[in-house]
């Protein structure tokens, strides 16, 4: 894992979709991180994105949900979710907030965090600072380059 680095694609992009989910709610954290999971599913179906959707939506889920709770306070709650398919079927997941800090990004991970259970199911993950907040990113390679 890297911090401080925005992915740097050479190749261009196929599809990219960007939303900002629901946070203004009660209970924001679970909407947000249900509709994270549901767009992702159906976006990268709808795109026939050949690597492993379900796995990609769980990964969309996690780090919603942690937007939401460690990166959405005061008066800026957006959470911004982004989903880039590349030429060659790389899938970029980005998912901004308003909190420019990350902490234990590097460090030590919760037994059952979800960025812990990003890496499990197959994200390399990094995250930039942004003007309004951080980027957090995780990749899938494509299924041809994984092989």
């Amino acid at each position: 894992m890297s911090a401080l680095r925005p992915a740097a694609d050479v190749a261009p992009l196929r599809a990219t979709w960007a939303g900002t989910l629901p946070t203004g709610r009660l209970n924001a954290e679970a909407a947000a991180a249900q509709s994270a999971r549901v767009r992702c599913n159906l976006w990268l179906t709808t795109h026939m994105w050949e690597g492993p959707v379900e796995r990609a939506a769980a990964v969309a889920n996690h780090l919603v949900r942690n937007a939401v709770r460690h990166g959405s306070t005061g008066e800026r709650r957006d959470v911004l979710l982004r989903l880039s398919i590349t030429q060659p079927g790389s899938l970029l997941i980005e998912v901004s907030d308003s909190v420019p800090q990350f902490p234990a990004f590097d460090g030590t991970f919760r037994v059952s965090g979800g960025l812990r259970h990003s890496r499990q199911l197959g994200a390399a993950l990094s995250w930039f600072p942004t003007p309004n907040g951080k980027t957090v990113q995780a990749r899938f390679m494509a299924p041809a380059v994984q092989s």
